[in-house]
C-alpha cells in the first residue's frame, strides 16, 4: 500500500497499526453528573410556598362551586 508523500512518521504509524487489536482502556468507565455539577446554584428554580390568600381563594371558589351545583341539581329537580 502507498502512502502519501505529505505523511510523516506518525501518520504511517497509525496507518499501519489500524485498526488496534486491544481497545481502549479509558472506555470502560462512565461518568454520572451531580446535581451540582449539572445545574449551578443560580439556575436553580425558586420555591414557591402557598400563601394563606391563595389557599383562601381556593376554598371559596370551590365552596361556590359546590353550593351552585346543589341549586343548579334542586332547580332542575323541582
Amino acid at each position: 500500500m502507498s502512502t502519501p508523500s505529505n505523511w510523516d512518521r506518525v501518520d504511517e504509524a497509525s496507518d499501519e497499526s489500524f485498526p488496534a487489536s486491544d481497545p481502549p482502556a479509558w472506555g470502560s468507565s462512565h461518568a454520572a453528573p451531580s446535581k451540582t455539577t449539572a445545574c449551578p446554584k443560580e439556575l436553580f428554580p425558586i420555591p414557591r410556598r402557598l400563601s394563606i390568600k391563595r389557599v383562601g381563594i381556593a376554598v371559596a371558589l370551590a365552596g361556590a362551586f359546590v353550593v351552585g351545583t346543589v341549586f343548579l341539581v334542586r332547580h332542575l329537580r323541582a
